[in-house]
């Protein structure tokens, strides 16, 4: 394991971080179900993260059948496509999902792939905070949230911020609604009124980030020194502070915040691995390695980091360790699967009319 470098002391200096956080496009909690399609009888598992915010939830099979429950096995005894839907109620809001199929056949594979799988094709919300109190629209604002449909909660927030005062959590829920949509300006404001009424970390480093992407430097760094002065035990402050150095060209302070984060907490494997890229970057190839190492010790994997394991090894004239991480790497590479590409084309492994 390389040694810690570099002094103690964070400086805190400007820095320009152009990234959207992630709210939004991590959410997955559309109504699904799994498999698509198989031999008759086909038991489907169908299953709806976030949907326990809804009022009601009311699954259709396309077989006469349905179901109110969030997760719910259903069997279907008849050969033939059914085309399955789902509805969530809120106050005030009707969100409807439909889907391609659910394909039940005679045999073990189909002749074609579903272009969605189990989920959804479409979606419809109807929304309205019309004669809602703020209650039942804060109801319907989290909802939305929780199902991953974040423009329309966005814009249930809105409403329910004209109706009345929104408390911190409220405040910090709508501000995260609004970063993950990369409507950063009013994510910002939104973050300094929570903050207003109860100064945390979490969310100053919310409120850090939308200010480094948009671009008021000055600003965020005053944020991020007020962060790490309410959470100086915070490792991920002092490790997502030095990706923003890092990528500010601030190659010494980086090297501060880094080693700072490793001594709160040693087992952080991806941050090993970029430490170990600026080291490499700046020559120190011996203590690169040794991040390196200890970064896969730690469980750090993938052909990227093995690849950049390899080089650095070659470098210092470890040729058979750099050629066994070369292998390595590609015993890690992951190709691009067909089925991304959503081929309509698939031949069944049996053939048409067979019962295997």
């Amino acid at each position: 394991m390389p040694e810690y470098s570099g002094s103690n002391r964070i400086i805190i200096a400007p820095a320009v971080l152009l990234c959207l956080l992630c709210f939004s496009s991590c959410v997955s909690a559309a109504p699904t179900y799994a498999p698509t399609e198989g031999k008759n009888p086909l038991p489907v598992y169908f299953t709806f993260p976030g949907g326990e915010e809804c009022d009601k939830v009311l699954w259709t099979f396309g077989d006469g059948n349905t179901s109110s429950a969030l997760t719910t096995d259903h069997t279907y005894h008849s050969l033939g496509m059914y085309y399955p839907t789902c509805q969530c109620e809120l106050p005030g809001a009707n969100i409807s999902y439909t889907y391609d199929y659910v394909y039940v056949i005679p045999w073990s594979s189909s002749i074609r792939d579903s272009v969605t799988g189990g989920k959804p094709s479409q979606v419809r919300v109807n929304r309205s905070s019309e004669n809602l109190g703020a209650e039942s629209l804060k109801k319907q604002a989290e909802g939305l949230a929780a199902i991953g449909e974040m423009k329309h909660a966005a814009d249930a927030y809105a409403d329910l911020q004209k109706t009345s005062d929104l408390d911190y959590d409220t405040l910090t829920t709508y501000g995260d609604v609004l970063t993950g949509l990369g409507r950063l300006s009013e994510a910002e404001v939104v973050f300094k009124e929570a903050l207003a009424t109860n100064e945390t970390a979490p969310v100053m480093k919310k409120l850090a980030d939308v200010l480094f992407s948009l671009g008021k430097t000055s600003e965020a760094i005053d944020v991020m020194n007020q962060t790490l002065i309410l959470s100086p035990q915070d490792a991920a402050a002092y490790g997502t502070y030095a990706g923003f150095l890092q990528k500010a060209g601030k190659t010494t302070e980086a090297l501060d915040a880094y080693n700072q984060s490793f001594r709160l907490s040693d087992n952080q494997p991806q941050l090993w691995s970029e430490y170990a890229g600026i080291l490499t970057s700046i020559g120190r190839i011996e203590q690169a390695a040794g991040a390196y190492e200890h970064a896969i010790n730690l469980g750090s994997s993938g052909s990227d980091v093995w690849n950049s394991y390899s080089r650095v090894l070659q470098k210092l004239g470890r040729k058979d360790e750099a050629q066994r991480a070369k292998e390595q790497a590609m015993n890690t590479y992951t190709p691009i699967s067909s089925s991304m590409f959503g081929s309509n084309d698939n031949i069944p492994t049996c053939g048409i009319g067979s019962l295997c």
